[in-house]
């Protein structure tokens, strides 16, 4: 009976007492006003979210501790005037995508023909473009840190096409020889007008290198030139009047669908990550972070069972000697 009493009892303090895992430590995650993370965080009670008006202001708080984390979109984390003030802050990873940007053309119709040949070539070449990994050297004059991109969703379904004689492509490549793309001045390292208002950024060297592989595959020369329409809705309008072959302006598949356009192959992908600065607590990876109360506590929950089975038997074993 003795034996019984005192498993009980070391049962019931098992059970019922706090371990460190199921108080785990609490951490404080930056969040500004350009991007809504609280979604990631609402499920997360050993997170908690410190919201302010701007960027600027978070990083400047990340950088001298008085936040652990800072949770934003990889545009503004990896961009380098972003962090000219804010020395030493450096992306842990991506926690979660949310935008792909395509290339986007127009439709087919009877009169405008060989669109979707020419968004096909595109995407050829941009498929070639990442399974050679030279986009990286584009994105690392652009941005801090690695970049993102999910290798799995660069389809190789893409063919090359043959030009149908007066379409859009053919034209293109026999007539024209250039690639023109409207675009327009984000203030981005995407896109931006330097002082000869020459078109700089990601996007422009990324469509760069889609002509140099559209000019090898069709042994053509074909340059590219981008066109500043000034603004996301001029360069659709541009677009649509058959002004630019096609539009390059972080737009998404889904967007394009909307304005009667149509997007191709990503060849960027947004999403928001997590920032550290040289005084937050140390993380190997995101998910060390987001998965630190769910995995402990289940370890600590499996010992106390184990030690809880072995009293059992324990006591089973005094009884049956008694006996």
């Amino acid at each position: 009976m003795r034996a019984f009493t005192v498993c009980l009892c070391l049962t019931s303090i098992l059970l019922l007492s706090p371990s460190a895992a199921l108080a785990s430590a609490q951490y404080s995650v930056a969040s500004s006003e350009e991007t809504s993370v609280s979604h990631l965080l609402d499920s997360h009670p050993h997170i908690s979210e410190q919201n302010y008006l701007d960027y600027n202001m978070a990083m400047r708080d990340l950088m001298v501790g008085n936040v652990d984390f800072f949770l934003t979109s990889q545009i503004i984390a990896s961009n380098p005037e972003s962090s000219e003030n804010t020395p030493g802050l450096e992306i842990i990873g991506m926690v979660e995508q949310t935008e792909y940007y395509v290339p986007v053309v127009r439709s087919d119709t009877q009169d405008d023909f060989g669109n979707s040949e020419l968004l096909e070539a595109i995407n050829s070449a941009l498929k070639e473009i990442f399974s050679s990994n030279s986009y990286s050297d584009a994105y690392m004059t652009w941005f801090l840190g690695e970049s993102e991109m999910d290798m799995s969703m660069i389809s190789q379904a893409h063919q090359w096409p043959i030009p149908t004689e007066g379409g859009v492509l053919y034209e293109m490549i026999h007539d024209e020889q250039e690639l023109l793309a409207c675009m327009y001045d984000q203030d981005s390292p995407m896109s931006r007008l330097d002082e000869s208002a020459v078109m700089r950024g990601f996007e422009a060297e990324m469509f760069e290198m889609v002509a140099v592989r559209m000019s090898s595959h069709y042994s053509e020369h074909i340059s590219f030139r981008a066109w500043d329409s000034g603004g996301e809705f001029e360069a659709v309008q541009d677009l649509k009047r058959g002004d630019c072959d096609i539009f390059v302006g972080s737009m998404t598949a889904q967007k394009a669908v909307s304005k009667g356009l149509r997007g191709g192959q990503a060849y960027y992908v947004d999403g928001i990550v997590l920032m550290a600065s040289e005084i937050s607590p140390e993380l190997n990876d995101v998910e060390e972070l987001f998965g630190l109360e769910v995995s402990q506590t289940v370890d600590e929950f499996d010992r106390r069972w184990i030690l809880i089975s072995l009293l059992a038997v324990f006591v089973i074993y005094q009884s049956l000697r008694r006996d």
